[in-house]
């Protein structure tokens, strides 16, 4: 189980649009999210590595010499994803670009400085002089303002673990910013640290989050009303661990002037999300290795219920920030514990 005292958030690309109020409005985003066992999920620090190596590798957008068509969709969406540092404080993320093995040497030990709870292991890939390495790391740790109950939960008719609110102060926890009925609602779980929010959200579509990232953004950053004594919750537990291969992109050659004989050769990103009764961790971080010629892959009573048994969505962002850091659709009980107490 984590240790919820930290909780922690590698990302090092990363990309989504909410729009609070007294915020300019940007277009909505395209999310570039991985599904993974039937559910799906999206981290931020990509987008950063991929500005980082567009600005100051590159110092222009991305521009492949390829016919291949998803390639060229795809650095199109990481070209004008708008999510940038702004949208993180700057006490949970490291950014890192630069030439050669000294650069990769400089990522593993000035990362590991900042944050000395990583859990991911330190980049170990060889570099030439002339190959270049965009690095994007990301830390979060949220805390809820009173720890729930833990208690098992019903999940798509599975009986799986979870937590609840049984008492008033767990109770208090728990902010409602709409409700339609028991399958329709959005929820907000108060935080120690007031400048992260942490949704949970179900009744939306499930194939991606645009719908419920824009409703979202609709509500801002108020103040909304506290769940009813008589009011449930209870969510089920859920533990996440994926790294994604970004192979669409790999041995495509630049068109960028000066760099025409250069490739992607590996762009992967690992994502580690847990939640519980305590609060949640998650971590992101992204790496894009590129140089000249071949390349190698990756490895590979009335009262409402605010009851997540079925698909619900998990949104975390910044507060005031048009933008979510983490998201994840949870469709199955892939990332759920199965029993419990």
């Amino acid at each position: 189980m984590p240790n919820f005292r930290m909780i922690h958030i590698y990302m090092s690309m990363l990309s989504i649009l909410v729009i609070a109020p007294g915020l300019s409005q940007a277009a909505p985003m395209e999310y570039q999210g991985s599904r993974v066992e039937g559910n799906y999920v999206w981290g931020g620090a990509m987008n950063l590595a991929w500005h980082e190596m567009t600005e100051n590798i590159l110092h222009e957008k991305l521009q492949l010499n390829t016919s291949n068509q998803a390639a060229l969709e795809m650095a199109a969406k990481f070209n004008r994803a708008p999510f940038t540092k702004k949208d993180l404080d700057q006490n949970s993320y490291y950014v890192k670009s630069g030439l050669g093995q000294k650069t990769l040497d400089i990522i593993n030990n000035e990362s590991r400085l900042k944050f000395p709870g990583k859990s991911f292991a330190d980049l170990n890939m060889p570099l030439e002089p002339a190959d270049f390495i965009a690095y994007a790391y990301f830390l979060k740790q949220v805390e809820y303002l009173n720890q729930f109950k833990e208690k098992r939960v019903n999940f798509r008719e599975e009986i799986v673990q979870g937590f609840g609110a049984s008492t008033v102060d767990q109770k208090k926890n728990v902010e409602v910013l709409e409700y339609k009925d028991d399958d329709h609602f959005i929820i907000g779980l108060k935080l120690k640290n007031q400048a992260d929010r942490l949704l949970l959200a179900k009744g939306f579509d499930m194939h991606g989050p645009g719908a419920v990232v824009s409703r979202i953004a609709k509500y801002g950053s108020g103040n909304f009303p506290d769940m009813d004594r008589v009011d449930r919750f209870e969510m089920p537990k859920l533990h996440l661990k994926h790294q994604r291969n970004y192979g669409e992109l790999i041995n495509k050659f630049f068109k960028n002037k000066g760099w025409e004989q250069f490739i992607i050769k590996e762009m992967f990103e690992n994502i580690k999300f847990d939640m519980d009764q305590k609060g949640a961790r998650v971590e992101n971080e992204a790496v894009i290795r590129g140089g000249r010629g071949g390349a190698r892959r990756p490895a590979p009573v009335q009262f409402r219920s605010f009851i997540l048994d079925k698909p619900f969505w998990v949104v975390m962002k910044r507060k005031g920030s048009q933008y979510p850091y983490f998201l994840l659709g949870v469709e199955n009980t892939a990332f759920m514990e199965k029993g419990g107490k």
